[in-house]
C-alpha cells in the first residue's frame, strides 16, 4: 500500500499549513474503523497497535461505545463541569472509585497534563515544600506544572519556564538516593513531592524495577512526603491491573488517570484534596457529557467483559512471539509492550515502513518501538502484527544501510 494515498496527503500538507502546533503526524487521516483495525481516507486498511496512543481500548465500533453516541449523538452538552453538575459526572466519579479501592475522591478534567497539574497542586496546598522530584526520562505533560517534571526529549522544554525540581535515575537506586535528597536539601519540609510513571511512556517503555517503587513509597512514607503515580499511560488496565501501581502492591498518595479514561482524572483520599472551595476547578470538567458517559461505558465494558485478564493473557503471548524473532529488548506488562532497535534512525525506519506493510506502531524514548493494541486483541491479530513486523525488519536488513529518513525522523 501507499501511505499517504492522494486525498490523504492532500490533507496532511493543509494540516501542516494551518496547524500552529505544528509536527509531523502519522502519515495517514482517518476515516474510520472495527475493531483492531483502523481506516485511512485513501482506503487503506491498518492493524492498529498504536491505540491512539493508548485512547482506544475498546478498538473501534464497539457495541458499548456506539450505544452511547447513539443516546447523546442529537444532543451534546458541554457544562461548566465544576459550577453545573450532571448526573453523567456523578456516574462515572462512582465508577472510577469502584476501581480504585482506597480511595474515595477524584477531580475530573479534561486531559492528562491537567490531571497531573492538579496532582501537584494537591501536593503543595497539602504538603507544601519548594520543590518536585521526578525521574529520567520521565513525560508527564506539556503545559508548565507538569513539563518542569517532564525529561523525555529537550524539545518538550527548551525556551519555556520550569519550576524547581530535582531528578533521580529509573532505577534501584532512586530509593538511597531520595532519601540522601531529603537529607541534603534540608529535609523533608522542602520536598513538596515524588511522582513516578511505574511504566514510562514517552521515555521509552521502561518498567520500574519492584525494588525502585516499594522503596520509594517507603521512603516518602517514612519522611510524609506525597508520592504521586502518572498512570495516564499505563492506567485504566493496560497492564492486566486496573493502575500499574497495583503490581508493586503499594498505594500512592494520588495517581493520575486519561487517555483509556477519556478524560482526565486526579485520584487521592479525600483528606488529601484542599478544604476550600476553587483551590482547584476545570473550566468544562470533563468536557462533553458524552465524553463522560463514554468513560463510564468504557469501565463497564472492560469489567463485562474481562479484559484484564486478556490483557494480561495476550501482553505474555505478544512478548514470547517477540521473543522468538530475536528483537532486541522485547517487554512488556500486559499491553504495554515493547523492544528495541539499534539506534533512532533505525527505529523510525522500521515504524515508517511497518505502517506500509499495514500496522501502525509508534515510537518512544530515543530507540524503542512501542506495541499498544487495543485489549479487545486477539491471538490471531498478535501472529498477523508479529508476521508485519518480521517482514518490515527482513526488508529494512535488505535494504541495508542509506534509506530515506522516516516521517518521524524530519519531525523531531
Amino acid at each position: 500500500m501507499k501511505v499517504p494515498g492522494p486525498k490523504g496527503r492532500r490533507i496532511l500538507e493543509k494540516f501542516r499549513k494551518l496547524n500552529g502546533g505544528w509536527a509531523m503526524p502519522v502519515p495517514f487521516v482517518y476515516a474510520g474503523g472495527e475493531g483492531c483495525y483502523v481506516r485511512d481516507i485513501d482506503g487503506n486498511r491498518f492493524l492498529d497497535f498504536a491505540s491512539n496512543i493508548a485512547v482506544t481500548p475498546l478498538g473501534y465500533g464497539h457495541p458499548a461505545l456506539d450505544e452511547v453516541l447513539r443516546h447523546y449523538g442529537k444532543s451534546p452538552v458541554k457544562l461548566a463541569g465544576q459550577d453545573f453538575v450532571a448526573r453523567e459526572h456523578v456516574e462515572l466519579l462512582e465508577e472510577l472509585l469502584k476501581i480504585a479501592p482506597g480511595f474515595n475522591a477524584a477531580f475530573i478534567t479534561n486531559s492528562g497534563a491537567e490531571a497531573v497539574e492538579n496532582a501537584i497542586k494537591i501536593a503543595m496546598r497539602r504538603h507544601g515544600g519548594n520543590y518536585g522530584v521526578s525521574f529520567e526520562n520521565a513525560f508527564h505533560g506539556r503545559t508548565l506544572g507538569a513539563l518542569s517534571l517532564t525529561n523525555s526529549k529537550i524539545v518538550y522544554k527548551a525556551g519555556y519556564w520550569t519550576f524547581p525540581s530535582q531528578r533521580l535515575p529509573f532505577d534501584e537506586s532512586a530509593p538511597v538516593l531520595l532519601e540522601e535528597m531529603i537529607r541534603r536539601e534540608g529535609g523533608r519540609e522542602n520536598m513538596a513531592f515524588v511522582i513516578a510513571e511505574p511504566v514510562q511512556g514517552e521515555g521509552g517503555y521502561n518498567i520500574a524495577p519492584k525494588l525502585m517503587m516499594r522503596g520509594l513509597r517507603k521512603v516518602t512514607q517514612e519522611h510524609g512526603i506525597p508520592l504521586i503515580c502518572d498512570e495516564i499511560q499505563s492506567g485504566m488496565g493496560r497492564t492486566g491491573k486496573w493502575w500499574a501501581f497495583e503490581h508493586y502492591k503499594i498505594k500512592p498518595d494520588i495517581f493520575t488517570a486519561a487517555k483509556a479514561l477519556q478524560v482526565g482524572a486526579t485520584i487521592a483520599k479525600r483528606g488529601m484534596f484542599p478544604k476550600e472551595p476553587s483551590a482547584i476547578s476545570s473550566t468544562w470538567g470533563g468536557g462533553q457529557l458524552v465524553d463522560l458517559a463514554m468513560a463510564v461505558a468504557t469501565i463497564r465494558a472492560i469489567k463485562k467483559e474481562r479484559l484484564l485478564s486478556n490483557c494480561t493473557r495476550m501482553g505474555k503471548y505478544l512478548v514470547r512471539r517477540l521473543g522468538e524473532l530475536g528483537v532486541l529488548n522485547p517487554r512488556g506488562l500486559g499491553l504495554m509492550c515493547a523492544f528495541d532497535m539499534p539506534g533512532k534512525r533505525k527505529r523510525d525506519q522500521l515504524v515508517e515502513r511497518m505502517l506500509q506493510n499495514g500496522l501502525v506502531t509508534l515510537g518512544a524514548g530515543r530507540e524503542t518501538v512501542r506495541l499498544i493494541p487495543p485489549y479487545i486483541i486477539s491471538e490471531e491479530e498478535i501472529d498477523e502484527a508479529v508476521s508485519i513486523i518480521e517482514k518490515s525488519l527482513a526488508e529494512a536488513k535488505k535494504e541495508g544501510r542509506g534509506g530515506k529518513l522516516s516521517h518521524a525522523e524530519h519531525a523531531i
